[in-house]
């Protein structure tokens, strides 16, 4: 994205908290617009800033949170509805992702969706189980966001990479989390520069060509060894 303001059309979030899917969305209205102007009105869309859009990315990470914090205060409808919202958003991700990440967030979702039905119902649900859960959700974001960065920077386009970089390791980070798992000092030094520090939050910020490629394979090794090792807790915790 462009560091003017650019008008940018995103899905509402209806009554139920939900967004519709890409395929279920409606259109936008063939009426053309200029940059920076609103469309004709289109029910089921609106119109936000640049500047509006980017806090938004991290709603899917922030309704995770929520998700683990309500289930543990015993808050099972409000963790359910959290869990809805990052399905939502799992599935919007879906929607623009490559063959490989749109089949793991498809997946993802699904269980997502399962899991807050089963709550819903009054199922007991293990906080490992829901722990699990959440992780493997953020490790697919994190997946998608690092495609997503490496497809910029492969257009030399080293300002949306990094944003979609520090996304990347904000899930991930949020997935070690639940997998109660530590990563090693090299990927966490690049973590802890991307996500903590803020260092490509904001939009003055610049990004060195070079070591955005080697944060990228760390990131890229990191998603790799989590979900081997996320895939060896749940042999485990089945066994």
């Amino acid at each position: 994205m462009n560091s003017t303001k650019l008008t940018l059309t995103v899905f509402t979030l209806i009554a139920s908290s939900t967004l519709c899917s890409a395929a279920e969305a409606p259109k936008a209205p063939a009426a053309t617009a200029t940059k920076g102007e609103k469309p004709p009105a289109s029910p089921g869309w609106i119109i936000v800033e640049e500047e509006v859009w980017r806090p938004l990315r991290f709603e899917p990470l922030r309704s995770l949170d929520m998700a683990r914090s309500h289930y543990r205060r015993n808050e099972e409808s409000a963790a359910a509805n959290e869990i809805d919202k990052a399905t939502s958003w799992l599935k919007l991700a879906e929607s623009t992702a490559s063959p490989a990440d749109k089949e793991k967030l498809t997946s993802v979702a699904s269980e997502l969706s399962t899991l807050a039905k089963d709550i819903r119902s009054g199922d007991i649900v293990a906080a490992e189980k829901l722990d699990g859960e959440l992780g493997k959700a953020a490790q697919a974001l994190a997946g998608w966001h690092y495609s997503r960065a490496k497809d910029a920077q492969g257009k030399n386009n080293d300002a949306d990479a990094g944003h979609d970089l520090e996304l990347a390791a904000a899930y991930l980070q949020h997935a070690a989390n639940s997998a109660h798992v530590e990563f090693g000092p090299d990927v966490q030094e690049v973590i802890t520069r991307t996500y903590r520090h803020g260092k490509l939050t904001s939009e003055s910020a610049t990004v060195q060509h070079d070591n955005l490629g080697k944060d990228l394979q760390q990131i890229e090794k990191a998603i790799h060894d989590l979900g081997e090792q996320m895939v060896k807790a749940a042999k485990v915790a089945k066994s």
